[in-house]
């Protein structure tokens, strides 16, 4: 009897050891996401901000330009070159928000002689 007990713990013990070892193996991913998320929030980019992001509208600016210049440049030196495919971009409201767009108007329910009859599923397949 005393060897069916030690036989008994032995087997639990196993059983436990395995159970700590998925369980460790759960919880390792989740601490590594827990670290993470800790990491971001002190990151000193949520207190900065994104460095030159103030210069973008100015950068655009000039970017859309120089088509244009380069087309004065040329006729003023005389040059008979073919005009650009290049046309700038639309201008963009200064605004941020974003504003989805409206949903498509209700069309209602076909009528019943434009419904298409469909074939129960287990006819397709036999």
């Amino acid at each position: 009897m005393t060897v069916l007990a030690i036989i008994g713990l032995v087997v639990g013990l196993v059983v436990l050891l395995v159970v700590i070892k998925l369980l460790n193996g759960t919880l390792a991913p989740l601490r590594a996401v827990l670290a993470d998320v800790q990491s971001a929030q002190t990151a000193p980019m949520l207190e900065q901000g994104v460095k030159g992001a103030d210069q973008l509208s100015q950068t655009r600016r000039l970017a859309d330009s120089v088509p244009d210049l380069a087309m004065r440049y040329l006729n003023k030196i005389g040059s008979s070159a073919p005009a650009p495919s290049y046309t700038p971009a639309p201008q963009q409201p200064q605004t941020q928000s974003y504003t989805p767009p409206a949903p498509p108007a209700y069309q209602g329910a076909p009528a019943a002689d434009e419904r298409t009859p469909e074939p129960p599923a287990w006819k397709n397949y036999s």
